[in-house]
């Protein structure tokens, strides 16, 4: 526990240099590798359960980690206390040569059994995609992590390419070389070696977080020597809080503000940390329509999206189709836990991804301020900076 944390610290130089847990590697240092991956639990009043989420430690602010738990590779095991069953895995399949990505992939393998201990080997792999790794091509590691999937059986087959005996496949058992030939072992690894997994073993979120349900609900404020962190606890008192700091920044994911701030040399002196706060985390739908709290993470809209499409008798077109294909190959998933869909328009990029999507449906910008104002999407995008006015913020979108 940190009792004062410094405002500029990310959750990562906190894990390596304060707690010397040093198993969460530093690599890209923008959320694109993976490489810095933890869990992430927190729990969900409303409905009463606990989120789990993988996230980048590198640029995610220590401050916004308050009332979750945070389990590095550390936590879940290691070779004294006993590997987890993901980490045994991924051994023993030969999915790590230098090891630098490994602990990533370990966490983010472990967060998606957390939420779901039985996974298809799509989700599998689409909880990959904020996983990068050098050496090993990744066949080996989706080999090993594919025997937790409930409808593969477990081959740990390789294939030779055709070099196997007389030109054949390797299933043979032999590879041509050339001159001589060379019996093969027919496995990569042994399945039945392996441990169980019990979803039961794994660690218990702390019920201190749980019991205490102030932790959401109260207003916060970090002192640093140069930064300044808010945390409001209503949309009220975030726009009292913009009309005294008008140059202040509103903090969801830190995926742009974090790349500003560490490749760009920008110094925010008054953040403010808006993804906690109940009137901008709601998605709800009216009269046909979509409508999204501006802080609402993107993982978040795709899981509500993918519901809607599936559970409700009426269809919602093109639209909700062009929005989850988008939100599919919107970054890794890592990113997507964090980052909001203000935070993908505020930023007014003209690659932005999710703008083109919301521009074709005909999407409204509700701007809040202590006058309140609404603002057509397509107009946002010929003149941007109507977005930043002072005193004013992304409250919601409403989606056609």
């Amino acid at each position: 526990m940190q009792k004062n944390p410094n405002p500029e610290w990310t959750l990562l130089y906190f894990l390596r240099f304060k707690l010397r847990l040093c198993g969460t590697k530093e690599a890209c240092g923008e959320g694109g590798c993976g490489a810095c991956t933890v869990l992430q639990a927190k729990f969900d009043e409303s409905t009463g359960k606990i989120v789990n989420a993988a996230i980048n430690a590198c640029i995610t602010p220590l401050c916004s980690t308050h009332g979750s738990a945070i389990i590095t590779t550390e936590g879940i095991g290691s070779v004294k206390a006993g590997l987890h069953p993901v980490q045994e895995r991924i051994a023993k399949s030969h999915g790590t040569q230098c090891g630098f990505c490994t602990p990533g992939f370990v966490m983010s393998m472990y967060a998606l059994l957390r939420n779901n201990p039985e996974p298809t080997e799509q989700e599998m792999e689409d909880a990959f995609q904020g996983n990068l790794c050098r050496c090993t091509g990744y066949r080996t590691i989706m080999e090993g992590f594919k025997t937790f999937c409930k409808e593969t059986a477990p081959s740990a087959n390789g294939c030779c390419g055709g070099k196997g005996k007389n030109g054949g496949c390797c299933m043979d058992g032999f590879i041509n070389d050339g001159e001589s030939r060379t019996e093969l072992a027919d496995t990569l690894f042994d399945p039945s070696e392996f441990k169980k997994y019990d979803p039961k073993a794994d660690i218990i979120f702390p019920s201190e977080l749980q019991l205490n349900k102030n932790l959401r609900k109260q207003s916060l404020k970090f002192q640093g020597s140069d930064v300044t962190w808010l945390k409001p606890s209503s949309l009220e008192e975030l726009l009292k809080i913009k009309q005294q700091h008008p140059n202040s920044k509103c903090v969801g994911g830190n995926t742009e503000l974090g790349i500003e701030v560490k490749f760009k040399q920008q110094l925010y002196p008054v953040l403010i940390y808006i993804s906690e706060i109940d009137e901008l985390t709601q998605i709800q739908v009216c009269d046909n329509r979509l409508k999204i709290g501006s802080a609402v993470t993107l993982s978040r809209l795709q899981t509500f999206c993918k519901d809607l499409s599936s559970n409700s008798k009426r269809s919602y077109g093109t639209v909700l189709e062009a929005l989850l294909e988008m939100l599919h190959w919107f970054a890794g998933q890592q990113i997507r836990n964090v980052a909001t869909i203000a935070g993908n328009i505020i930023t007014a990029s003209p690659i932005s991804d999710l703008i083109p999507v919301l521009m074709a449906s005909g999407a409204v910008v509700n701007l809040r301020s202590l006058k309140g104002q609404t603002l057509y999407l397509y107009k946002y995008r010929i003149e941007p900076k109507l977005a930043l006015y002072k005193f004013r913020l992304v409250a919601s979108h409403t989606n056609t």
